[in-house]
């Protein structure tokens, strides 16, 4: 830029004293290129001053190279193929799946007892309390078997058997009751249909707390 400038200013000086000696002296072809080429390179020269370059921002810079990058970019980076969205939702949806089962089939985990084991009463809940929160933050559904206790720990696993009829269910204590002093725990409705009780509405139990230990501890 400023070699520009210095150029431009050398022509238009030439110029200027080409200009001076034309009033004394006869216009030459030579005179009357160098005029118009200083004309040139002043325009030149004031085009170059108007025009700037707008600089990046910093923070455009620092923003640019804090973007995370994408999951596909950085796995071709370390050789290793993409996963695909499809496979990545299957593996979710699979580990999800899971879950739900576990809890909604609780029986199918291996547990061992650990304190001492209650006998009482056991009725059911359900009806217009589905869907209202229970203490432990869950909703009460007809899907998992669920109880409600007056002091096991929330979120615990209780086995509770039916001393009628001996069959068994494995509950997650998610509420607290009953109401009533004389029972001693309420089902919900899937632990009511796990032990068969529905039609009776009170019926023994013994619950005993248990916990979830590997299938070779058993």
């Amino acid at each position: 830029m400023r070699l520009r400038c210095f150029i431009a200013f050398l022509l238009a000086a030439l110029a200027f004293s080409g200009g001076a000696r034309a009033d004394q002296l006869p216009a030459s072809p030579v005179v009357n290129a160098v005029v118009q080429i200083a004309a040139v390179a002043r325009e030149m020269a004031q085009i170059a001053s108007a025009t700037t370059v707008a600089a990046i921002p910093e923070a455009a810079i620092a923003a640019e190279i804090a973007m995370p990058v994408p999951a596909e970019l950085a796995a071709e980076a370390i050789g290793q193929p993409p996963a695909s969205k499809h496979s990545r939702d299957n593996v979710a949806d699979k580990s999800a799946k899971r879950r739900h089962d576990k809890l909604a089939a609780p029986d199918a985990l291996c547990v061992r007892p650990v304190g001492k084991a209650e006998t009482g009463t056991a009725a059911w809940y359900g009806g217009r309390y589905v869907g209202r929160r229970t203490s432990s933050g869950s909703r009460l559904d007809t899907i998992h078997a669920t109880a409600a206790h007056r002091t096991l720990p929330l979120n615990s696993l209780a086995r509770v058997t039916n001393l009628d009829n001996g069959r068994s269910v494995i509950v997650r204590v998610t509420d607290r009751g009953p109401v009533n002093s004389s029972l001693l725990i309420d089902m919900s409705p899937r632990a009511a249909d796990e032990l068969h009780m529905k039609h009776a509405g009170l019926v023994p139990v013994t619950v005993e707390q248990v916990v979830e230990v590997p299938a070779d501890l058993k």
